[in-house]
Order: structure tokens, then sequence, then C-alpha cells
């Protein structure tokens, strides 16, 4: 059985299965731990002959899902973890300490949308970082992920919705001055995968060089409407 297998039957038996209840949204504990072995792998580099990964990851979630699931979140913090140092030792990656996951407050995240940030260091003793804090942790976070597009002019476009629209008209979340772009042109969906979608352009959306109605889109994916190219980055 895999690591994830059992996962939110484990919790549920903890939390006397009350846990699935709580757990009905698009946030799931299985997608929470796959991020996390994910994030592992993109951010392991070789130094020194040894793959050195994260071991402290902070979860933000939208305030109504942390608030949702706050009484939870003790609980699946030190699962995910677990889950997460298991995948490492696997893996054989070397890291700074012990796997630490933290779960955050983000009043800009929607419903159902979350973000993982990851960095090395000194796992913080239980002790000295409070229950309802995560500063001690979150001084220690680098390469904090922002989802988010990237001009040519070097111009970033954060990506802080479930769905934000990109247009010239004052209906898009990102307005951009263009005469080829269409007043509402395309649309980013973020997900457990991230999608953009065509909304009807007059001249179409182009990404990494192919016109597409909707697509998954990867880091470093070029998108080009009008005449303007962004590039994709997770972070």
């Amino acid at each position: 059985m895999g690591l994830l297998d059992s996962l939110e039957a484990r919790l549920d038996k903890l939390v006397n299965g009350s846990f699935s209840k709580a757990f009905k949204s698009d946030i799931k504990p299985t997608e929470l731990g796959a991020v996390l072995q994910q994030e592992l792998d993109t951010k392991a580099k070789e130094i020194d002959g040894q793959l050195r990964a994260p071991n402290l990851f902070v979860i933000d979630l939208g305030s109504e899902d942390f608030s949702r699931l706050q009484q939870y979140l003790a609980t699946l913090e030190s699962e995910l973890a677990r889950v997460a140092q298991a995948y490492a030792d696997e893996q054989r990656y070397t890291l700074a300490s012990n796997v630490s996951v933290t779960f955050s407050q983000d009043s800009a995240l929607e419903i159902g949308i979350f973000r993982v940030n990851s960095g090395s260091g000194l796992a913080p003793q239980a002790a000295s970082v409070p229950a309802d804090s995560n500063a001690g942790l979150v001084e220690l976070i680098s390469d904090v992920a922002k989802p988010q597009l990237v001009s040519v002019s070097g111009q970033r476009y954060f990506l802080t919705q479930s769905v934000t629209k990109i247009g010239r008209g004052d209906q898009a979340e990102i307005q951009i001055e263009d005469a080829g772009i269409s007043r509402l042109h395309c649309a980013i969906i973020l997900g457990s995968e991230t999608v953009i979608r065509d909304l009807g352009s007059t001249n179409g959306t182009v990404v990494d060089g192919r016109t597409i109605s909707e697509t998954v889109i990867l880091d470093g994916s070029l998108i080009k409407i009008g005449s303007t190219t962004l590039t994709y980055s997770s972070h």
C-alpha cells in the first residue's frame, strides 16, 4: 500500500470519524500529501554528491477553509509530516532536519485553493511555536510559491484567485493595454493543475506556440495574447 493510500482513513480514525465530513471540499488530504511529495521532487538539488530537498513546509489555506478545518489542522500537520518524511527517506533525500508541516491562513485564497511554501532549516520545536502562529516557521521559509505570470519586461501578475480573467476590459482581474487583446481574453484556473482557457478572444490564445481553447500550463509555459508574451511560474 502506498504512503497516501490510507492517509484519509487513518486521519478519520484519529478524530473519531468526523474528519471526512469536514473535508467535503476541493481540498483533500491525499492531494495535500501528493503536492508535498511533488515539492520534494521539484526542489531536490544535487549538492556535494547528495540530493538535498526542503524539509519545512507551510500550506496556505483561504480564510473559510482554515476556519472550517482549524480543529483538525494539528492532526493533519503531524500526519502530512510523517508522509513527507517517509517519502523523503524512500527517495534518499538529504534534509536539513526533520520534516515540519504547518498551516497558515491567507485571506486572498478562495475556497478549495491552497498554496505550498517550502524551504530548508531546523524544524521548530513544538514548544517554541505557538499553536495559533506560524511566525517562527515562516521566517525560515525560502522559495515561497506564488503562482504568477511574468511579462518580457519583468512585470509580475500574481494569481491569487481560483479563476483569474485576463484582458483589456474592466471585468478582467489582470488588465493589459494591448490592442490585440480582447476585453475578456482568457482565464487562468488554479487547482491540482493550472489550466488556461480562451474566453472567445478575437485573436486567440497561444501556449508554447500552439493556439488553444483550453490546456494545462506548467512552469515555464509561454502564453502569447495579442503582442504580449507572458511566462507562467508556480513560484
